[in-house]
């Protein structure tokens, strides 16, 4: 790693230990070994940056030319999976890590947002790298553990709004005072991820998805309210 730690790489690296951490709590209640521990610990924290890099044409990746990151997550797992002290320690830290989880999309996003602006990228663009950055790890993450990512599935809290709303203010916030950008950002992206989890706030619901309340309507109006009666019908 760099001696000098600029401001960039220091919200790189707490946003790659968080994701990392959020990711081992994961790996937790799904019960897997150190092996599928420090993976997932691994996707989840370098996805996102990945994706970016592949779309930014930036080479090394980041975490190629950061290899220690390798090395620092390792040395978190290994406690973490063998001893119940740490462990329970992490779990109480990171509050059933809705809060890491949240403040690693934060500073994930401002990551993102700051290398499109490096490269003198669209603000559009800018914004999308942000987004990219934020959310990629957890959706291969969920991926490998056999879920539909938790951003594609209708009544999910809201994650990669999050990270919009703080990208966007991010590059707002800019314009008018500088130091304070990143502040606003993180705040504005961990505290609508935190609301949504403890309010239940999501995007409206769409149109072909059936829940309780919203039946899903039929081109028929003959056939509204009318359960399936054939084979036909239901199969």
């Amino acid at each position: 790693m760099p001696t000098t730690l600029s401001p960039l790489l220091i919200f790189e690296i707490v946003a790659v230990v968080l994701a990392a951490l959020s990711a081992m709590i994961t790996a937790s209640k799904k019960s897997l070994d150190f092996v599928g521990t420090y993976a997932l610990a691994i996707v989840t924290a370098f996805g996102g940056g990945t994706i970016r890099d592949v779309l930014l044409d930036r080479r090394p990746f980041f975490w190629v030319s950061r290899w220690e990151y390798l090395i620092v997550i390792f040395a978190l797992a290994l406690p973490f999976v063998y001893s119940r002290r740490v462990h329970q320690w992490s779990r109480q830290l990171v509050a059933r890590g809705e809060f890491v989880d949240a403040l690693g999309l934060g500073f994930f996003t401002v990551v993102g947002v700051t290398m499109a602006q490096e490269l003198h990228l669209p603000w559009a663009v800018a914004v999308l790298m942000g987004v990219v950055t934020a959310i990629g790890g957890g959706v291969m993450r969920d991926l490998l553990i056999n879920e539909i990512p938790v951003i594609f599935r209708h009544g999910t809290e809201l994650y990669t709004t999050s990270a919009f709303a703080g990208a966007i203010v991010f590059i707002v916030v800019q314009h008018y005072h500088k130091p304070s950008a990143v502040f606003a950002s993180v705040a504005v992206a961990v505290g609508l991820r935190l609301y949504s989890v403890w309010a239940g706030a999501s995007l409206p619901r769409p149109h072909w998805i059936q829940t309780g309340t919203f039946p899903v309507p039929s081109d028929s109006p003959n056939d509204k309210g009318r359960a399936p009666t054939t084979e036909k019908e239901k199969g």
